[in-house]
């Protein structure tokens, strides 16, 4: 955990600004374990395994807080911290909060299950081929040394297409157990970036206003329960001039053909929030009246299946050719499979 970030975070419940606490550090001084806490309301908020756990009511990992406390408790009573559990004020309603539980425990699944693991899932053809098209034009845009927030990172699988690049990453998700993952991953190799990891839901993110250059939210957004308040929160954080890449599963005319493969042959397991497909249309509606421009596009117009079936190099191939087939087509080109999209915070490109 980077303390840089710390002093852009706040408090997930009151939003005060946060203080910390360093109890053991890695080599290359990073927070290995600590303890965070708000200087407003007091609540606190561990750091283990170089992981800062900001999560909050029903999603907080009861027992590993508890633990938590049992280990650090002489010192966490000293500062004057109580070993309550952070209950969020009533941001969020009974609904979202299930909705948002539920992703919680459909990503904890993906973690720790033998069917398919979400590292398996990133390295479908279909995934390798989409994401090579989509980072190689992103990639291009990132400035170094500036500062990159992935939304819903997982275990690391948007967050490493872009860390070989001489930038900061922050990356978070609703799923502990993957953010785990994504740490491991990380220390395993040496990579330009410099990134950091932290849980938190992402309807009210616990970020001051206007520090990051860029968001990425890739393939996150339709799992989320209120849509609207995290692409307002997406501006408000986002420094002005700053970029939102996104994609996301496309409403499409050609849905139905994916969903009957899917049910025959699954070759992935989605559970998806309210709103499981967004069109351009959709997507403009969620950033009515703020000051951006949203710049979108489609992609995919074959299934999935056949790209896996091919194989990585041939279906990358055939992925990229029938993309600019498919974009070249009045109609056509707006029913990709996938809509990828730039938001732009004040002044377009």
């Amino acid at each position: 955990m980077n303390s840089e970030l710390i002093s852009m975070l706040i408090c997930p419940l009151c939003s005060g600004n946060l203080s910390y606490r360093i109890f053991e550090e890695t080599d290359d001084r990073m927070i290995k374990s600590g303890v965070v806490w708000c200087l407003i309301c007091n609540a606190w908020y561990p750091i283990e395994s170089e992981l800062l756990d900001l999560l909050t009511g029903n999603l907080v990992y009861k027992d590993d807080r508890k633990l938590f406390w049992q280990t650090y408790h002489h010192i966490l009573k000293l500062m004057g911290l109580e070993p309550d559990e952070p209950q969020p004020i009533n941001r969020n309603n009974g609904d979202e909060q299930k909705l948002q539980k539920d992703q919680q425990n459909h990503f904890d699944w993906y973690a720790l299950n033998q069917k398919q693991t979400y590292s398996a899932y990133e390295t479908l053809p279909i995934w390798l081929g989409v994401d090579r098209l989509a980072f190689d034009a992103w990639r291009k845009k990132i400035v170094p040394g500036s500062w990159l927030l992935d939304i819903g990172c997982a275990e690391g699988r948007s967050t490493f297409k872009l860390i070989d690049l001489e930038i900061n990453i922050a990356g978070f998700d609703i799923s502990k157990n993957l953010v785990l993952q994504a740490i491991k991953r990380y220390r395993k190799g040496l990579y330009k970036a410099k990134a950091s990891f932290f849980t938190s839901e992402a309807t009210s993110l616990p970020i001051k206003s206007e520090v990051f250059d860029y968001i990425l939210i890739y393939g996150v957004l339709h799992h989320i329960p209120n849509l609207l308040s995290t692409c307002q929160e997406v501006v408000r954080i986002l420094k002005p001039g700053g970029v939102y890449f996104g994609s996301e599963n496309n409403h499409t005319i050609f849905r139905s053909i994916f969903d009957f493969l899917q049910r025959i042959y699954p070759i992935w397991f989605e559970k998806a929030g309210p709103e499981a497909l967004i069109s351009a249309k959709r997507l403009k509606e969620l950033f009515d009246g703020e000051k951006v421009t949203v710049n979108t596009k489609t992609a995919v117009f074959i299934p999935p299946h056949i790209i896996n079936f091919i194989g990585e190099k041939a279906g990358y191939y055939f992925l990229a050719i029938t993309d600019k087939i498919g974009q070249k087509i009045p109609i056509i080109n707006q029913h990709g499979g996938l809509i990828t999209f730039i938001v732009q915070k004040g002044n377009g490109f």
